[in-house]
């Protein structure tokens, strides 16, 4: 399979069949031997078809004398790709698009699909699309409740610069492992090796390479990990020799980025509820030399007596809905889950961590969201409800602001 193709059953896949696109991501390029050319490729049009699909709709709507819900599955994914092409991939040849996507057409339709998917794609490059500009739906690609819920809370303008930053190609930020490297010493390496890296905060923003080939990943020289991310181990500050409790580890991000701030000195405690997440915590911490991570299936939402007042710190980095990372994950903004159960969820696993701690322990609530229901409200009434509780720091982080994912933090100290 060439490299569109391959983008058209990943494509499928998350439209119809349920997957993550990280993951469908992840499995087709890891199944097809494919140049970083190509590789690219794959990736930008996967993301963007994924995220862009509401937008794409509606210059199809405005082209097809099908009904959107009559055009087959297969077809829907390829006037899409061939659209996103022509629309926000400037160093895609016209002819390349359409092209293309008419031989898909051709390979996944009857007779007829080829010139109906030529039609339309002919009729865009002739005639274009207004998108209506204060439509922030239809302009950036959200849905319109979300668009609702965020114009209420931030503001039209603000609502406009935060999309604008979502629909944008993350970079690869990574952080250096400090058992093992500086980001000095790492700048260096990756430089000797053609990357171009550059240092931001402890971490270091790279341009596009494959981490799952390169050497210096798999000898645990760094994580790939967003500096707002980073930040959360940052400001819960563990130090070495204590006793940290990680609520909700996996894959161990932020445990890993602990267990080097402490110096592979002390304990931390790492709790999921899935096994197989467990491996993958323990898989990180061996690559990266680390012995210090216990990592246990457990629930965050049940409490523990044997573990109550045993922690010097606590990192609750709770279930979310995920809406701070959009731009790494973007069909979250379309499949928004039921959020009652999960504001509960939150609350819990908030509530056991605070009663894990020490007294004058320090505790840290994180998510990578930006929605205030999730975060602030959470964090507020739980200092109601715990008046032996202080706020140290607290902060939101937006793409559009801070250049990294949404995200949030909040640090308490147990008086």
């Amino acid at each position: 399979m060439n490299a569109r193709e391959i983008a058209l059953k990943t494509v499928y896949s998350v439209e119809f069949e349920g997957a993550y696109s990280n993951m469908a991501l992840k499995s087709a390029l890891a199944r097809n031997d494919l140049s970083a050319a190509d590789r690219g490729l794959v990736t930008n049009i996967v993301y963007g078809t994924v995220s862009r699909k509401l937008t794409l709709d509606y210059v199809i709507t405005a082209y097809s004398k099908i009904k959107l819900k009559k055009i087959s599955k297969y077809i829907l994914i390829i006037l899409r790709i061939g659209l996103y092409q022509l629309m926000y991939m400037d160093k895609i040849p016209e002819s390349a698009a359409v092209n293309e996507s008419v031989k898909l057409a051709k390979r996944y339709g009857h007779g007829a699909s080829a010139g109906f998917v030529n039609g339309v794609l002919r009729s865009y490059i002739r005639n274009g699309i207004e998108i209506p500009e204060n439509d922030l739906s239809v302009k950036y690609s959200f849905p319109q409740s979300l668009c609702n819920d965020w114009v209420a809370s931030f503001g039209f303008e603000f609502t406009e610069k935060l999309m604008s930053a979502m629909n944008t190609e993350p970079k690869l930020t990574i952080r250096p492992n400090t058992l093992k490297t500086t980001s000095e010493e790492l700048l260096k390496l990756l430089s000797e090796k053609g990357v171009k890296s550059e240092a931001c905060g402890i971490s270091l923003v790279c341009g596009g390479y494959d981490v799952a080939r390169d050497e210096l990943y798999r000898d645990g020289y760094y994580t790939v990990q967003d500096a707002a991310a980073s930040a959360a181990a940052l400001e819960l500050a563990p130090e070495a020799g204590e006793t940290v409790i990680d609520m909700c580890s996996a894959p161990g991000g932020k445990t890993t980025h602990m267990a080097e701030l402490m110096k592979n000195k002390g304990e931390i405690l790492a709790f999921d509820v899935h096994e197989h997440k467990i491996k993958l915590i323990e898989e990180n911490a061996k690559r990266l030399g680390i012995d210090i991570i216990k990592a246990k299936i457990g629930d965050g939402t049940v409490f523990d007596k044997s573990l109550e007042k045993t922690a010097d710190r606590v990192l609750c980095d709770v279930p979310c809905s995920g809406l701070g990372i959009i731009r790494r994950k973007p069909d979250i903004k379309w499949n928004k889950e039921d959020m009652g159960g999960l504001y509960e969820i939150q609350r819990k696993i908030l509530e056991n961590g605070a009663y894990y701690l020490k007294n004058g322990g320090m505790l840290l609530y994180s998510t990578c969201t930006i929605d205030r229901r999730e975060n602030e409200d959470i964090t507020s009434e739980f200092l109601i409800n715990h008046s032996d509780f202080s706020i140290l720091f607290e902060k939101t982080y937006y793409p559009h602001i801070d250049n990294t994912d949404g995200f949030y933090i909040c640090k308490m100290r147990k008086l």
